[in-house]
């Protein structure tokens, strides 16, 4: 690998004043006075210094050693960027926007200095001390690459040109080198504190397999960590798995992402590429370990951040939603708009309720129009910023309908292919109709407002079952309320506790019969004492 089409290496200058600066001493004397309280400044003192550092001629084992003393640094200051383009939904607005320039600029840059000493490093035949060092730049640069495309899945754009390119050719060179199974350090690591470049290369081709445009914002870094646990698992062959119908594989001299591809597919253009294998065959066998894998105190869709930890797990929707991906399953809405009709798209509970309550005149901006992107697919240019995530619950019906003929679903997959604010996503259907409904704890005050909830029923051969939707997770299975439903109230049970959306909960409900009051009686002493 001669050169990189993603990672240009600027134009070198020479200022050995300005080279000074870059020893490990000084180095270490200006991360300790970066004013990491202040991330605006130290985000751009370090940007500026990356940059000097990328453009400078200097000893290949001095830039590295830059990089090296550089990167605990590089690593908290994206962590940062990150978590602030996560704080809201999509569209995002201009300040989010920036922030993602600025993040990708910084990876980038970064990314290139690794590159830069892996290049120097590969050109020529090296003794085995610097052998070392080739296997240490060339993960490093693999996990570059690996950042700039978390954050660009984190704000569901399309990965860059040529990544995927860059991505294959630098682990076919690491094969050449025999290095690809070289141990090195590295404290980015949650489980491990040492990968290889196969592992690290496993990772990110693990994550793009996972559906991206199906997965949260904060889910990313979560499951990018899990694969860090699991990666061990997936062989990279050199033929097809005989024993599997589906295969998964990377086309390595092109810039795609791997794929599945069934033996009935036809060739196309793109068959006589070199290709590899991604045996998945263990991985599969960890579904039936959930328990080992997963914590029933989390859940998927909770309102609730999840802080890295050593024993981190995750939930079980999330789990069950990765062992489908990893056996090529796509996460796919509902077929619902082959009218291809556009619809007025209501988001969140509280506006469906208001619309779906009688007698109720709704307000001009509680709903906007949605146009079909396909049967299974609808897209908005949302006028305000952060209105739509994956697990929000949105309700919508035809232009010709009344308020209130509302069919609910929850958002299951996000794209923006453009980077514009043609927001196209895909609704799992949970009900064609809900009902507004409120309820009441058995404990509450006379004068507690009810809460609002949504209720719907679904018909089989044999029975009928009633499900209701609310945004409390304080209630639990076993729980009886009081709902109140058109003039009627009566109390209900509830089970089958599920999070369905981001911060809502449904139970299947069951109307049981209201215990009578039993009036005490006074008793009377006896009259001959």
């Amino acid at each position: 690998m001669k050169n990189s089409f993603f990672l240009v290496i600027p134009e070198r200058k020479n200022d050995p004043q300005l080279v000074a600066t870059f020893a490990e001493p000084a180095l270490r004397q200006w991360v300790s006075e970066l004013p990491t309280a202040n991330p605006g400044l130290a985000t751009r003192l370090f940007q500026d210094l990356t940059s000097d550092l990328i453009c400078l001629e200097m000893t290949t084992a001095n830039r590295l050693n830059a990089l090296e003393v550089l990167r605990p640094q590089f690593l908290m200051i994206e962590e940062y960027l990150r978590s602030r383009l996560i704080k809201s939904g999509f569209p995002k607005g201009e300040i989010e926007k920036k922030i993602f320039s600025l993040v990708v600029l910084i990876e980038k840059q970064f990314t290139i200095g690794y590159w830069s000493v892996t290049r120097d490093l590969t050109r020529r035949e090296v003794g085995w001390l610097q052998g070392k060092n080739t296997a240490l730049a060339i993960q490093r640069t693999v996990k570059g690459l690996s950042s700039i495309v978390i954050t660009h899945y984190i704000m569901k754009y399309p990965v860059p040109d040529w990544i995927w390119f860059d991505l294959h050719s630098l682990y076919k060179l690491a094969v050449k080198l025999g290095k690809e199974s070289a141990k090195v350090g590295d404290q980015a690591g949650l489980f491990s504190k040492s990968a290889s470049i196969e592992e690290s290369y496993k990772q990110i081709l693990l994550l793009s397999l996972a559906y991206p445009s199906g997965l949260m914002q904060k889910e990313f870094q979560l499951v990018y960590d899990f694969i860090e646990k699991i990666c061990d698992l997936v062989l990279i062959e050199k033929k097809p798995l005989a024993d599997q119908t589906t295969q998964c594989q990377i086309l390595m001299d092109e810039d795609l992402p791997p794929s599945f591809t069934s033996a009935g597919e036809g060739r196309d253009k793109r068959s006589d590429s070199a290709k590899m294998y991604l045996n998945l065959g263990r991985l599969h066998k960890i579904a039936k370990q959930a328990d080992k894998y997963c914590s029933k105190d989390e859940a998927r869709f909770s309102s609730l951040d999840a802080h890295k930890t050593d024993d981190q797990k995750l939930s079980l929707e999330l789990f069950e939603y990765l062992m489908q991906r990893w056996q090529g399953r796509e996460p796919q809405g509902t077929a619902y708009f082959t009218d291809r009709l556009s619809r007025y798209l209501a988001i969140g509970l509280d506006v469906t309720h208001e619309l779906q309550t009688p007698n109720h005149p709704p307000a001009a901006d509680m709903e906007v129009l949605a146009e079909t992107d396909s049967d299974r697919a609808l897209y908005c240019h949302f006028k305000r910023e952060g209105q739509l995530s994956i697990g929000s619950l949105v309700s919508f019906r035809k232009t010709d309908a009344l308020p209130h003929q509302r069919c609910l679903g929850v958002v299951c997959k996000i794209l923006l292919p453009k980077q514009d604010n043609k927001l196209i996503f895909e609704v799992t259907i949970i009900a064609a109709q809900s009902y507004s409904v409120t309820y009441q704890e058995p404990d509450a005050g006379p004068n507690s407002e009810p809460r609002k909830a949504l209720l719907y029923g679904v018909k089989t051969d044999t029975d009928e079952r009633s499900y209701i939707i609310m945004e409390s997770f304080m209630i639990k299975d076993g729980d009886i309320l009081k709902m109140f439903m058109g003039q009627e109230n009566f109390p209900i049970i509830l089970n089958g506790r599920k999070n369905i959306g981001l911060g809502y909960w449904q139970f299947e409900c069951r109307r049981i019969m209201e215990q009578p009051v039993q009036q005490t009686v006074g008793k009377k002493g006896y009259d001959f004492i």
